[in-house]
């Protein structure tokens, strides 16, 4: 929904305010691209699957499917180019330029402000595997920079690092004369909206450590668990010896198919205990204690993903303080940029303003079940993010640099960095 909203807040533009193919258009690049590796080398998994009774271990092998990692991307992007920027497309690759194919991570994109005046825009996406994980990069922005107002609306998800948010920008900016125009000041507001960040378990349902856990199990898994037990048999020889279970309807004892023995040291075989059956009434656990180590922690934390998703995304509304410099010259370049939200509203019940509560609410040592949300209100907590891009030509042959960003938002980091040197051999 919200990327056919920026593709219509573009389209709008472009009708209202210029001709679509001669100047909205000019000088964007679209591009599509797939990449295809080998993937990582896995060792084969063993798993015993029998003879814990006996001492002579039944033993499973399973080969690991090795998926390579790929990636397959779409963009269309019209984003000013810095002069420190190698220039890319079809028009400069291999004289100096390169292609767009999607695996970029431009720091430059995360800049407040472009080189250039006007409409800039950004449609990005990419699908990957990457060591065996999967994921669904997206970014699609449009930005419009003017003499003293910069006004930008878009929407991140970054699939590895699990943040996705929403978000519109409006800001007032000021270039100090004294200082060449190297440097934008700017502040204004910035509006987000997210998924539910900050909760954890304890307080997005409280049923399942203050009830009983097997009911809430039950209710909320759609498993079923059932009473088994042994009468009090001495094993004598080769003597079968079977597991039973109650049946929940009538009452009566009936055979467990593959049931196996458990006895006590002095020979007798004895057992009470629950097992627990699927949504297909297939056995999966065969104790409370294997399903309760092994078993429920994976179902809980995937409940509760699913209702963090049915409470749908929250919005904070955020003071927000910028600077911007740029300085390039033929021997080195700087563009470095960061931005500041300290104070924020809270929209929402479960906006980061109520997680931030709760955190301090834990650091106080108080109980997660005497948590009282607050109304929408505005509180004080620091987001940021930041970003550099550094070079130097210590010699013609001769150059260090270093690139990097860094975003953290409702304390989810996001980052990446890159230092380098370059040498090249200009003969013996």
């Amino acid at each position: 929904m919200f990327k056919k909203l920026v593709i219509g807040i573009l389209l709008f533009n472009v009708a209202f305010t210029q001709n679509v193919f001669t100047d909205f258009f000019k000088y964007s690049t679209a591009y599509a691209s797939f990449s295809l590796n080998a993937p990582r080398h896995q060792d084969d998994r063993f798993a015993i699957v029998g003879g814990l009774s006996t001492g002579q271990l039944e033993v499973a092998r399973t080969e690991m499917d090795l998926k390579p990692d790929f990636q397959k991307s779409f963009g269309l992007r019209k984003v000013g180019r810095f002069k420190y920027e190698p220039k890319r497309g079809v028009k400069n690759a291999g004289v100096g330029g390169s292609w767009y194919d999607g695996s970029e991570q431009n720091p430059n994109e995360n800049a407040t402000f472009g080189p250039v005046k006007g409409w800039e825009y950004l449609i990005k996406w990419s699908e990957g595997r990457q060591w065996g994980n999967e994921y669904l990069n997206q970014e699609y922005w449009v930005r419009y920079t003017g003499d003293w107002l910069m006004t930008k609306i878009g929407w991140t998800a970054l699939g590895l690092e699990d943040i996705s948010y929403l978000q519109g920008d409006m800001r007032l900016k000021w270039t100090p004369p004294i200082l060449d125009d190297k440097i934008n000041l700017s502040i204004g507001v910035k509006h987000r909206q997210h998924p539910v960040y900050g909760f954890d378990a304890m307080v997005l349902d409280t049923t399942w450590y203050r009830g009983t856990w097997y009911d809430f199990a039950e209710d909320a898994f759609g498993i079923d668990d059932n009473a088994w037990f042994t009468e009090d048999y001495h094993l004598n020889g080769d003597q079968d010896i079977q597991l039973y279970e109650i049946d929940p309807v009538t009452g009566e004892l009936r055979p467990i198919e593959g049931g196996g023995p458990f006895w006590n040291d002095d020979g007798r075989f004895v057992g009470v205990d629950w097992l627990w059956r699927d949504e297909n009434g297939k056995i999966f656990a065969y104790t409370d204690r294997e399903y309760f180590l092994y078993h429920f922690p994976r179902m809980l934390e995937k409940y509760i993903g699913r209702l963090k998703k049915d409470l749908g995304y929250q919005k904070e509304t955020s003071l927000v303080i910028g600077i911007d410099a740029y300085h390039y010259s033929e021997n080195w370049w700087i563009h470095a940029w960061g931005n500041w939200l300290p104070y924020h509203y809270g929209h929402d019940k479960y906006s980061y303003h109520n997680a931030n509560h709760y955190s301090q609410h834990l650091d106080d040592n108080k109980a997660p079940e005497n948590f009282m949300f607050m109304e929408p209100m505005w509180m004080s907590w620091n987001d940021f993010d930041l970003g550099a891009i550094f070079g130097v030509k210590i010699k013609d042959n001769l150059g260090v640099f270093a690139e990097g960003r860094y975003l953290y938002y409702w304390e989810r980091p996001a980052y990446d960095f890159k230092f380098g040197l370059n040498y090249q051999f200009l003969g013996f």
